[in-house]
């Protein structure tokens, strides 16, 4: 396995992390078992990055994680977020420093540990700039000098509102998804430079572009438009077998 230093944090992070949604069953029932296999089976062929959030399955995501990664904790870099707990845009959203503060309690019990490494607003664009940088950041750095978390970092899709965040707040990592890949490379041009210029780790998630490209395919409620899909699904069937297989 390949490890780079994600940013100014010194963590040592292996260059494929295990974004553990899907044992929150977002994309289909899994099997509980097979998701506990998954992960020893991860951290055996060294990958130390785990991502989770509270949001993934409602706590599923994060409380299986937690009992698959028993007795593994200090061999991994622990993520999780904040902020994005439903799908519902008036009530799955919270940014207040009261419910981040809560919700870092919530995950620390889930997940079995007494510390996260990586602590990230979920999904930034549905909360207000002015509260972001106001309010739920200043919570997070807060709860990083209390020792509950390491480093702080952002999340979101639409680029240019992760670059202003970037910006004007000191945080640690900045994580995206399906903007770097087959089809869409724009967070190499918007986000790279940001990044580069003030020592943030950068953080590419969904690098299979939630599935599209895959030999399973895309799930049934993918945003994308189907002709998208189609595009996905033919790169796929060019692309060589993995290197587990």
């Amino acid at each position: 396995m390949i490890y780079r230093t994600l940013g100014k944090t010194g963590l040592k992070v292996s260059i494929v992390g295990f974004g553990a949604s899907p044992l929150g069953d977002e994309f289909g029932a899994a099997d509980p078992a097979e998701g506990k296999r998954a992960v020893h089976y991860a951290i055996e062929r060294g990958i130390n990055y785990f991502d989770v959030a509270p949001y993934y399955g409602q706590t599923l995501a994060e409380t299986r994680l937690g009992e698959a990664l028993a007795g593994h904790r200090q061999q991994v870099i622990l993520a999780t977020k904040a902020g994005r707990y439903d799908k519902d845009r008036d009530t799955g959203f919270d940014f207040s420093a009261q419910r981040i503060i809560r919700s870092v309690e919530e995950s620390l019990t889930r997940l079995r540990t007494d510390y996260i490494d990586v602590f990230q607003v979920h999904d930034i664009e549905y909360g207000r700039k002015e509260q972001i940088l106001g309010e739920t950041l200043p919570a997070m750095l807060k709860l990083k000098e209390a020792g509950k978390v390491r480093f702080v970092g952002i999340t979101g899709y639409p680029l240019y509102i992760l670059k202003e965040v970037a910006q004007a707040a000191a945080v640690d990592t900045i994580l995206s998804y399906c903007r770097y890949n087959l089809m869409d490379t724009s967070m190499d041009d918007i986000l790279t430079p940001t990044a580069r210029r003030k020592g943030i780790g950068l953080i590419n998630a969904s690098p299979l572009h939630m599935r599209v490209l895959s030999e399973k395919g895309a799930p049934d409620w993918h945003p994308t438009p189907r002709r998208v899909v189609e595009a996905g699904r033919q790169a796929a069937a060019m692309l060589p077998p993995p290197w587990w297989a």
